[in-house]
């Protein structure tokens, strides 16, 4: 990966929803929704993240958000989503599909978000 803009992030996310489904969300809908989840980043790492130039570090994390939020979104115009699916994982059970695969990636989103705050400390200890 290299360093992407907010048009990268939604190609992506667009990408992986697919198009087709994306429904009544338009791409400036799409930018808006990314744009959020930068700033959830934001406060949550407390660092600036340049829309225009996001770090591959955050970008995992970015996408993730943008496509949880995406298929609550989708999920809530068009009544339910009967099937999700990301690469191998498919959730296939009714309206609620994309409910579940949307909490799923969230989840996966907020555990890297903490590993980008985690600090490694070294203590040097000199005997005498």
């Amino acid at each position: 990966m290299s360093n992407w803009n907010i048009g990268s992030v939604s190609l992506h996310v667009g990408n992986l929803v697919g198009w087709n489904s994306l429904g009544t969300i338009s791409g400036t809908t799409l930018n808006n929704i990314v744009e959020q989840s930068v700033i959830y980043v934001e406060q949550y790492t407390t660092q600036d993240i340049n829309t225009n130039n996001i770090a591959e570090k955050y970008q995992p994390v970015i996408v993730k958000l943008t496509h949880a939020d995406v298929l609550i979104s989708l999920e809530s115009q068009q009544g339910g989503i009967d099937s999700v699916s990301l690469g191998d994982l498919s959730v296939s059970q009714g309206a609620g599909g994309g409910s579940e695969l949307a909490k799923q990636l969230k989840e996966e989103a907020n555990l890297r978000l903490k590993e980008l705050q985690r600090t490694v400390r070294y203590t040097r200890v000199i005997g005498g």
